[in-house]
């Protein structure tokens, strides 16, 4: 199996705004500690920017992210990563089967895009606390209803 890391719409204008809470400080760290494992273990790391609305500053990654130059930008213009995008491409270039999502959110983008990977015959996990949601019961609703992955087993897996 070649995973790969599908970091999803952790943009300005869409979580920006949630900088002061505590859950939003955790969510990053999960997602730049576990985009270091990848990193290390010379797996992919994609980060998908949604520029539907626009592509100007406040459309840009928040400052939490951290980004290095070997990860691969996709741009998109709807909720479904792989839609009307070069990410199924990008993919199978780099022979990834099998996807872990994190990012925002739970309930729109982060869950249309792992349909998106389902339909398009890649395996799919949700990286537990690496997920922002809209609404509290967001990401209920995905746990109890979607694959999820650890940290602790991601780490398992690409360092063995």
């Amino acid at each position: 199996m070649n995973i790969g890391l599908l970091i999803i719409d952790v943009q300005k204008a869409f979580i920006g705004h949630r900088k002061g809470e505590e859950e939003y400080h955790n969510t990053f760290e999960y997602i730049n500690e576990t985009a270091t494992l990848f990193r290390k273990a010379g797996k992919s790391v994609i980060i998908v920017r949604d520029i539907e609305g626009g592509n100007d500053d406040t459309y840009q990654n928040v400052e939490e992210l951290i980004v290095e130059d070997s990860d691969i930008e996709v741009l998109k213009e709807f909720s479904n990563s792989f839609w009307k995008t070069n990410l199924e491409t990008i993919l199978k270039e780099k022979n990834v089967d099998f996807v872990v999502l994190c990012g925002n959110a739970a309930e729109y983008c982060v869950l249309a895009t792992y349909n998106g990977a389902i339909e398009r015959g890649f395996g799919a996990a949700m990286l537990q606390h690496g997920i922002f949601a809209n609404h509290t019961n967001g990401l209920v609703h995905i746990y109890n209803n979607r694959a999820l992955i650890s940290y602790e087993v991601i780490s398992y897996m690409l360092n063995n």
